[in-house]
């Protein structure tokens, strides 16, 4: 092995793009700790996780694994200043926090004797770990072990990870900085974000259900007149689609459209009188889910991460984009029409996001692939797919 790491890092000289490819194959080598077996209610999961980086690929390739890996892990509004956090994304855990509209991640393991860093506190941006008082800087870097003088080693540091604050979202990519360093942070971005006329509220919810199938439920649009009192269940089914096509604007970034008669119940019959809706549902990897609803000259666009804490529970974070209910005048009449509206549509998607997660969470995972397909179930088939392919792929058999 030292001899075929001394020829790496010689070739490593030649030029910068196979020094780049050559670093990945090195990289990956260290890192295959990706397959794993755990038991969950008496079946056993194989659970994949697709590697951050494969040996021999171009740069383009290595820069579209890693932003496989971006992950939701908070709202931004919800975020205080020199706080430590925890979060939990497949099954491992990480320490955040925000300092002066700066964001540092690191694996909350201690790389000492394991205690919870998120459990200690911040001392000049440095993590103090609570166990031994051993202090890591923003890099990771083991800095300060009161009453001792020593000599820094790697393996004393703690893996860091870039964390970003983008359209009101907190953004974690879960590959290592010491694995991989991108040549810029790209993260899918929903058209309305670049629209600041528009009104927008968050909301997250916990749930005890497969990130995968929970993406999957927000991509199905026959659902929506049998689970959600604003459907259609006399006209259940879109009486126009447009099968799901590549957009191109971003690496798995697909789309499909639907002409969809609106129910009785909805908004855009009850509140606007339009009896026709058109829906946009697309999807980006690993988990962004896009459901665009127009009527006339209105529409209200719903944007879903679900970010898996393990194989069985997730958080399904939320966001809601409208043109209607919203003023842009300053005064005070205005203000108080936005929160109004912000209100009644915060209360909307609550009440949705329930309907739904009384369903999910019933769905045995075993039988969450399901046995057969339908005309419309397109969509979820393509993301499914390239799921399993490109970023987990989870398989049960009888123990």
């Amino acid at each position: 092995m030292n001899i075929v790491r001394t020829i790496l890092l010689c070739l490593l000289s030649l030029t910068s793009n196979t020094g780049f490819i050559l670093r990945g194959i090195f990289r990956t080598y260290r890192n295959h700790n990706i397959n794993k077996n755990i038991n969950i209610n008496s079946d056993s999961f194989i659970e994949t996780r697709q590697p951050a980086a494969v040996a021999l690929q171009t740069v383009e390739e290595a820069e579209n694994k890693y932003n496989l890996n971006w992950y939701v892990i908070g709202e931004a509004k919800r975020m205080k200043n020199n706080v430590l956090n925890r979060i939990t994304v497949w099954n491992r855990d990480y320490v955040f926090w925000k300092n002066n509209n700066n964001y540092y991640a690191m694996d909350d393991d201690c790389s000492h004797k394991g205690a919870s860093l998120s459990r200690g506190k911040l001392v000049n941006n440095n993590v103090m770990c609570p166990y031994h008082g051993y202090e890591f800087n923003t890099n990771g870097v083991l800095c300060k072990v009161p009453g001792l003088n020593f000599t820094n080693t790697p393996c004393q540091n703690q893996n860091t990870y870039n964390i970003v604050e983008k359209n009101g979202w907190i953004y974690m990519n879960t590959v290592s900085n010491v694995l991989y360093s991108p040549r810029n942070i790209s993260i899918f971005e929903e058209d309305e974000a670049r629209n600041s006329s528009l009104s927008r509220i968050f909301i997250n919810m916990p749930f005890k259900a497969y990130g995968r199938v929970l993406t999957e439920n927000s991509l199905d649009v026959m659902h929506i007149g049998f689970v959600h009192t604003f459907g259609n269940k006399q006209s259940p089914s879109p009486t126009k689609e447009v099968p799901p096509y590549l957009v191109g604007d971003y690496p798995y970034h697909y789309k499909t459209e639907y002409d969809y008669t609106s129910g009785k119940d909805s908004i855009a019959k009850k509140v606007f009188g339009f009896k026709q809706l058109k829906i946009e549902n697309e999807f980006a990897l690993p988990h962004t889910t896009i459901a665009r609803v127009k009527f006339g000259e209105f529409f209200s666009t719903i944007v879903t991460f679900a970010s898996p804490i393990n194989v069985t529970h997730s958080t399904l974070f939320v966001k809601t984009y409208r043109n209607f209910w919203n003023s842009k005048e300053c005064d005070t009449f205005s203000k108080l029409y936005n929160w109004i509206g912000d209100r009644v549509t915060t209360e909307m998607m609550i009440a949705t996001v329930l309907q739904d997660k009384a369903i999910i969470e019933n769905i045995k995972l075993q039988h969450s692939d399901g046995k057969f397909n339908m005309k419309f179930d397109k969509l979820q088939n393509v993301y499914k797919t390239l799921y399993k392919k490109l970023v987990h792929n989870l398989t049960v058999t009888k123990e």
